[in-house]
């Protein structure tokens, strides 16, 4: 089954439940902002302006940080052991992994003062599945029965409800799956399916910088465009553990170095650490920095595995056994390197199932030798809007000219063009890409990548085996057992070697003193719930 989303859109929205938002490009935004106030207040510095805070239309990493302080999810994975907890859920049950009871808790309100129903989410998930709303996160609902009839190949839709949804009462609400999918009641943890205010459903363009949520914090006073964020606590939150932070104001940054010297002057408490301060940070922030516990983000090298040479599995195998990962992640912050197709902060993740992704020149010489060498140059595409990416692809280069004797080539451009040209299946060389779960499961590192439909299959992998065992696992009602049913898929994958893993991101963050952010192996950073000393 196909989701439909953006690659970067879903790389950033999983990547922001787990850390800061990355910046780039411009300048910040400080009309209004405290700064670090000290106390318990955060500042909290992020990326360039969003254009509205409703999550359900949301695939960007800032808008879900923002977010995920005004809304609370279903589920969540626990920070302190990686199971799944329910949160706004009171339970939710399956017995063939098809049909799902779900049981929302009671006494939750939107700070609006109506009551969080499961009519709330029934009504909130249809409106986002029906086409002519063109909310961002539609194709999470393709699972769902009575999908297509809300998104037919032509025309308009002929209803605006999903069949597969039903009300059972004011908590329960019934979900239909079009086929059994065991991690199902994981992807629930993911703030896109949150429940919107029956107000704002009526005329979403009138909320998106007046957001009513039902999570931790609320909206203070008025969100003008240009602005930052400013939250406080909402005292009817009815969640477990409220955060500590007593209010929250969120600062736009489209430089990154202008976040990292506001946080040098003390006027902000988080920011990303920028790929330029690599060198510095530590003297100049001493005491003040952390590194993510969790190593979520996947980076990989897409090869087009039905184009020559790639096609050639002893082609794969040699490129990979040429590069010192080691070395490459020096060349990128924030990065460790990888011999799986999973990142360990996932159940289900084994270390080393990539058998080709330690460095082993001789073995890389003699695959590329049995396989006829490799004919003419190998081009890199490296995105020019993505600092250090240049450096990084120079790097691959010169391992695989000093290791394999291969000719290289560089091609930079804007990373939605190379997007473009790869969708388009014009891509004539290999492209760094990187992925981070919409979900914290194991399928979601696996069908994204390697099924014959995956929405980032762009290298044409086609292996019906996976596509069964896909099938097969996602069938297994019980968790455990379907986790062993994925790892088999896995190893499939490992031996077609469709994609070279590189890294796993492991993020460098700059944190206030006396202020110290959740750093969880299996949750990793989250700024909004810190602890304070100060």
């Amino acid at each position: 089954m196909r989701r439909t989303r953006s690659v970067g859109g879903a790389v950033a929205a999983a990547a922001l439940t787990l850390s800061l938002a990355a910046c780039s490009g411009g300048s910040g935004s400080s009309d209004g902002a405290d700064g670090a106030a000290g106390g318990k207040h955060l500042t909290i510095g992020t990326t360039a302006e969003v254009p509205h805070l409703i999550p359900n239309n949301d695939l960007g990493a800032t808008g879900i940080q923002i977010e995920s302080a005004i809304w609370a999810p279903l589920t969540q994975v626990d920070p302190k052991d990686g199971h799944l907890r329910n949160v706004v859920a009171d339970s939710i049950k399956s017995k063939d992994a098809r049909t799902w009871t779900i049981k929302i808790k009671p006494g939750w309100t939107f700070t609006n003062g109506d009551k969080l129903t499961a009519k709330s989410f029934v009504d909130t998930w249809n409106y986002t599945a029906y086409a002519p709303n063109g909310f961002a996160n539609n194709g999470f609902f393709q699972r769902v029965e009575g999908y297509e009839a809300l998104n037919p190949a032509k025309g308009e839709p002929k209803c605006d409800t999903l069949s597969g949804l039903k009300v059972i009462d004011d908590l329960t609400f019934q979900v239909k799956l079009k086929q059994p999918f065991s991690p199902y009641p994981t992807t629930l943890s993911y703030l896109g399916v949150a429940a919107l205010a029956p107000e704002v459903l009526k005329d979403p363009a009138k909320y998106t910088h007046k957001p009513i949520g039902y999570g931790a914090y609320k909206l203070d006073g008025a969100w003008k465009a240009g602005q930052p964020v400013k939250l406080v606590r909402n005292k009817g939150y009815k969640g477990e553990g409220a955060p500590e932070a007593e209010s929250i104001t969120f600062r736009f940054f489209a430089n990154p170095e202008t976040a990292y010297n506001e946080f040098l002057a003390g006027n902000i408490d988080f920011a990303q650490l920028p790929s330029s301060k690599i060198d510095s940070y530590k003297q100049e922030a001493a005491g003040r920095y952390l590194q993510t516990k969790a190593a979520v983000g996947v980076g990989h090298l897409v090869l087009h595995v039905n184009v020559k040479p790639y096609d050639n599995l002893k082609v794969r195998r040699a490129l990979s056994l040429a590069l010192d990962r080691a070395a490459l992640a020096k060349v990128k912050s924030g990065t460790v390197p990888s011999t799986s197709f999973t990142p360990p902060s996932i159940a289900g993740h084994r270390d080393d199932t990539c058998g080709d992704c330690t460095l082993n020149v001789a073995k890389a010489k003699q695959l590329l030798k049995q396989a006829g060498g490799f004919p003419g140059a190998l081009k890199i595409y490296y995105a020019t809007d993505d600092p250090g990416s240049q450096v990084y692809a120079e790097a691959l280069g010169n391992m695989w000219r000093q290791n394999l004797h291969i000719k290289v080539k560089y091609a930079g451009q804007p990373g939605s063009e190379i997007g473009k040209l790869d969708d388009a299946g014009k891509l004539d060389g290999i492209r760094i890409q990187g992925w981070g779960h919409d979900y914290p499961s194991i399928e979601d590192y696996l069908t994204p990548l390697f099924a014959s439909y995956g929405d980032i299959n762009t290298g044409k992998y086609d292996n019906p085996k996976v596509d069964k065992g896909l099938e097969t696992a996602n069938a297994i009602a019980d968790q455990q057992q379907a986790i062993k049913a994925y790892q088999k898929v896995e190893d499939l994958v490992a031996a077609d070697m469709p994609v070279i893993p590189l890294s796993l991101s492991r993020t460098v963050y700059l944190h206030a003193q006396g202020v110290v952010p959740m750093n969880s192996a299996y949750a990793g950073v989250d700024p909004i719930r810190s602890t304070f000393t100060r």
